[in-house]
């Protein structure tokens, strides 16, 4: 399941037990899901996912820039599954919506036992939100679900951060500067979407342009977003203007379309690059522009996850992938719990019944038994008639559905409407557009644009200033510069601080000779004794 960083078959495989890789299943296309994809895929061995996860997959694979072994072999052996699939002989796979991400799917496993059947869901990382269109994961489902295995990561409410995210988007599109969001495809797609259909909803929207893979996919994926245009191969003067949003890919702009992008206005200091990140983003200083990192961890916050299990009832819950300390102390007393945080290997049935974990009371493991079970008379679920919900997008946009608080945006962004609501943009010379130059309250409410526009330029320095903050982490001391010859400079510390030990290495950032010459001159001004030393920070 999944084939991401650190993942290797042939460590995983016991051939000596008879063991084999009988296929490759992938739940979403973030590059994390995927990008050992090559080193794991065996000849034959099919590799399966959700149409519109096979698309993205498909389109990474055939992208010059991704760094994917064996991609021709990928490209053959891929599989989109629409409906019930055979996975091995008497064992089929059905794909479900959970939300999370554009085309992201889980997959109901059919364990056939005699005359029973068994049911394994895997619904990895999964959200009750919809996520760019498509449906979050059912609560009502029509089968019974045996085990249920989730990822363990959860998150604090991705709402109120989507919703924070998605205004400082468009206060800076709002101030006319030019700017950049950098995100996996995935995430550029749900960006883009989102983004697109909340200009239309706040009356005047902002040009938006979406490039590179995510532009093609955006097309292949069918979607058609206001206020969008694709143009995959653009060149960065036809991208990047004022006023308008560019949506690239990948996230660290330092390579592909996003790269070509920020290198074009990295020195731009009006311009902000805003990255939205899955991980830990790696600062980048270098540049003149703002730039700003957002975690886009769509994630289900502990209660989601409890609601989840509460509706779909499981005799067993395995929480995987290094669960979070929220996830291991939701109580969930109807089901088993394994909560698995290393890398060995748990028997989940034995053959007879779904297995406890040793700490669960044995009367409670009857318990859960007997309350789960089952359809033993009853036919095994790829016989139902009923069909099983796909993870296909919806038609309307339903902002509430995909957990953005348009309100808050509309509030936040109050200094720039109009009366009747609509979104005003500030012309060249800083007036509003669109009011009459009689209105009484004109000096007002240019004034409270102003005061809107400072204070979002002062909220947008924080990450610069608390980078800063961290280099400038002790005390300010004077020193005098000796000249030691053979091109060795000393620096002879007034007062040095106890904490200096002999050898040690330490940095200093060293004032200008115009800082110093200012500095020696405002002294003399102010009546104070020169200084012949030069400022270093420690």
């Amino acid at each position: 399941m999944n084939s991401g960083r650190g993942v290797s078959v042939d460590e995983l495989l016991d051939e000596s037990r008879g063991e084999y890789l009988a296929g490759i299943i992938v739940n979403n296309a973030h590059p994390e899901y995927y990008c050992t994809l090559g080193e794991n895929v065996r000849e034959e061995t099919p590799i399966y996912a959700a149409p519109d996860t096979a698309t993205i997959l498909a389109e990474a694979c055939s992208a010059p820039l991704r760094d994917i072994e064996y991609s021709d072999a990928i490209l053959e052996q891929l599989v989109s599954v629409d409906t019930w699939t055979q996975l091995v002989r008497g064992m089929q796979l059905h794909p479900l919506p959970v939300g999370h991400a554009p085309g992201a799917a889980g997959f109901l496993l059919e364990i056939p036992d005699g005359t029973d059947a068994h049911t394994l869901f895997v619904a990895d990382e999964c959200t009750i939100r919809r996520a760019a269109g498509y449906s979050g994961i059912g609560l009502d489902l029509p089968v019974a679900i045996d085990s249920l295995v989730l990822s363990g990561a959860t998150a604090d409410p991705f709402a109120p951060a989507l919703t924070e995210t998605l205004s400082i988007v468009c206060e800076r599109a709002r101030e006319d500067a030019t700017v950049l969001v950098t995100a996996d495809e995935p995430t550029g797609i749900h960006a883009a979407y989102l983004l697109g259909h909340l200009g239309k909803r706040l009356g005047s929207p902002f040009p938006i342009t979406v490039t590179g893979r995510t532009a093609t996919l955006c097309e292949q994926l069918g979607y058609s977003i206001p206020n969008v245009t694709r143009l995959p191969d653009a060149p960065p003067e036809k991208v990047l203007t004022p006023g308008t949003v560019a949506i690239a890919e990948p996230d660290a702009p330092v390579q592909g379309p996003a790269g070509q992008l920020f290198e074009a206005l990295a020195d731009d200091p009006e311009a902000a690059v805003l990255r939205l990140t899955r991980g830990v983003a790696t600062p980048i200083t270098a540049a003149q522009c703002m730039v700003q990192s957002f975690p886009w961890h769509n994630y289900p916050d502990p209660e989601t996850l409890a609601t989840v299990v509460e509706a779909l009832a499981p005799v067993q819950v395995v929480l995987a992938e290094r669960p979070t300390p929220e996830a291991e102390g939701i109580h969930l007393p109807d089901s088993f719990v394994w909560s698995i945080d290393d890398d060995l290997v748990y028997t989940l049935y034995d053959g007879t019944n779904w297995v406890a974990p040793a700490e669960i009371d044995p009367d409670a493991a009857q318990h859960i038994r007997q309350r789960a079970t089952a359809y033993h008379d009853e036919p095994t679920p790829s016989e139902y008639e009923l069909s099983l919900p796909l993870p296909v997008r919806t038609g309307t946009i339903d902002f509430a559905a995909e957990g953005l608080d348009v309100e808050v945006i509309q509030e936040r962004l109050l200094p720039a409407e109009s009366p009747d609501g609509s979104w005003r943009r500030s012309l060249p010379n800083g007036d509003p557009a669109g009011v009459d130059d009689g209105n009484s309250d004109d000096t007002t409410r240019t004034a409270e644009i102003q005061t809107a526009s400072i204070n979002t330029s002062l909220a947008s320095l924080r990450e610069q200033i608390n980078y800063i903050e961290s280099i400038v982490d002790g005390q300010k001391c004077q020193a005098s510069v000796i000249d030691a010859g053979g091109d060795v400079c000393l620096f002879r510390v007034q007062d040095p601080p106890m904490v200096f030990e002999h050898g040690e290495n330490v940095t200093l950032v060293l004032d200008t000779a115009e800082q110093v010459e200012e500095a020696t001159h405002s002294e003399q001004e102010n009546g104070s004794d020169p200084i012949d030393t030069l400022d270093e920070i420690l």
